[in-house]
This record gives structure tokens, sequence and C-alpha cells, in this order.
């Protein structure tokens, strides 16, 4: 007679006991605690007393976040003002370095057509044995004179970071963009004098080159010219040797002023009285060789 089969069926409840596994617990994950999270109170308040001292509470910690920001923002716009100013200097200390190279190209180029033009005053007015002109390979009035320049306060206008200055400062500055364009408009008139003595030499000798830019451009022969070109010709050389004059004149401004706020000037009136001592003009002389200037470093 067979035994009685031991198996249980599948879905009798002892099967589904033996045969199902226990899932293990999930742990809940902990989420990271957040900076300056604001905890709400442990437990209610339940006096005006303590109504007020949660409320205070909040209000100090609040006072010190905003205080304790807005001092790492002062410290970066001072930080941002020093670089400015630094940058600011060093770019007029740069400029009176190109100044005073200017005032030796520029006397060089003055002396090129002095010359230039007593040979054509000799030859107009009829003089025996009249000096000659520069010779073709006189290079002297080839030379570039370089402008000052404010790129550091026109990028610092862009950026905003000018703001960072105080308004004295701001105002001492505005006297160096005052003749920084005043500059420019000497240079503009200095470019319109060579072109028109250039357009005149043109008639006489081809010079596919311009000499205020540095290409060679030898004069024309004054044998080949007659009284009224040599009349012309020594008006466009006295209109340049103005231009030339004009021009000195107003980098020696330019300078005064840069060296003034680099002494030290602290507000318009005094940078004045730096720049123009007894209201008089600046001498057109300079002393200091090309690539160090006469004030103090």
């Amino acid at each position: 007679m067979p035994e009685p089969s031991s198996a249980k069926p599948l879905d009798s409840p002892a099967a589904s006991a033996t045969d199902s596994s226990p899932e293990p617990a999930s742990t809940p994950q902990e989420s990271p605690a957040s900076m300056l999270d604001i905890h709400p109170p442990h437990h209610a308040a339940t006096t005006w007393r303590d109504f007020f001292i949660h409320i205070a509470t909040i209000t100090i910690g609040l006072f010190i976040a905003i205080g304790l920001e807005q001092t790492v923002e002062a410290i970066h716009h001072l930080h941002q003002r020093h670089q400015l100013e630094e940058r600011l200097r060093d770019e007029l200390r740069g400029n009176l370095d190109k100044g005073e190279e200017d005032f030796r190209k520029f006397a060089q180029i003055r002396a090129y057509i002095l010359e230039l033009k007593s040979a054509v005053v000799a030859r107009r007015t009829g003089k025996p044995s009249p000096p000659s002109p520069p010779a073709a390979t006189d290079t002297r009035r080839q030379q570039i004179p370089r402008a000052p320049s404010i790129a550091m306060w026109e990028a610092a206008k862009i950026d905003a970071t000018l703001s960072q200055l105080p308004t004295p400062e701001i105002n001492l500055y505005n006297g160096v963009v005052l003749q920084h364009e005043l500059t420019f408009v000497a240079i503009n008139d200095f470019q319109h004098a060579a072109y028109a003595l250039q357009s005149f030499e043109e008639r006489f000798v081809d010079s596919p080159g311009a000499f205020d830019m540095g290409y060679p451009a030898p004069p024309p022969n004054l044998e080949t010219m007659s009284s009224p070109d040599l009349a012309e010709y020594e008006f466009l050389l006295a209109a340049y040797i103005k231009a030339i004059d004009r021009l000195v004149v107003r980098i020696h401004f330019f300078d005064r002023t840069a060296r003034a706020i680099l002494d030290g000037a602290t507000d318009r009136n005094d940078l004045n009285r730096r720049a123009f001592p007894n209201q008089q003009t600046p001498a057109l002389t300079s002393t200091a060789p090309i690539g160090q200037s006469s004030f103090n470093r």
C-alpha cells in the first residue's frame, strides 16, 4: 500500500511560508544637512517672552549674515579699486615715457622742415648761394611719434569698475581725459598739414609712401620750381611747422597733468596748481632721457 506523500501543495500555507524569503528592510537615506538652515523651534512659543526671544534670535542671525556678506563685498570692491588705481598710474607713467621720446622725434622733424624751408625761401628770394635742402637719404621726418593712451580709463568705463573710485579721484582723471581729447585734436591738425604738404610734393616727385607714416619721401628738386610754386611750398612748410608746435604744446600739457596726479594731487584745484604753477605754461624743453621720466617713480 503506498505511503502517503509528504509533499504539500504549492499553494498551501506551509509551502508559502517555507519558500518565501523575507525582503531586506530598506534603510532611509540621510539627506545632507543644509548650511545656513534656519531650524524651527523645538517647541511652540507658549508666552510672549518666548515669542520675542525667538524673533530676536532670527533677526540677529540675519543681521550677522548680511553684515558678513557686505563686509566681503566691501573688501572685494576695495581690492578692485586699488587694482584700477595702479593700472591707471602705470598707464600715466607709460605715457610720460612716450612723451619724452616724442619730444625728441618732433624736434628732429621740425629741424628737417626748417632746413627745407630755409632752402625754399632762399631760392624764392633769389639769394646767392642758397643752402641745400636735406638730402634724399635724410630720414628725420619719417619718424612716427606715439600718441598718449587712456585705454585703462576707457576699459574701466565699459566694465563699470570706474564707479569704485571716489568722486575727487574721478574728477582728477577727467583732467587727463580732457587733455587727451585736446591732444588728439592737435594730432588731427598735424596729420592734415602733413597730407597737404605731401600732396603738393607729389606734383613734382612721386613717392608711393607717406613720410609721416615712416615711408621714404624725398623732397622735390627745388631748381625745377617756379616762384609761385616756391611760395606755396613755403606756406605749406610753415603750416606744417606750426602744426608740430601746437601738438608738442598739447603733449606738454598732457604730461604736466599726468605728472601732477602721480605727484599726489588731491583734487582738481590742486591738480591745476601742481601742473601749472602760478598759471604759467610749461617750458617747451625736455631733459629726461628716452625711457626715463623726470618724475619720482
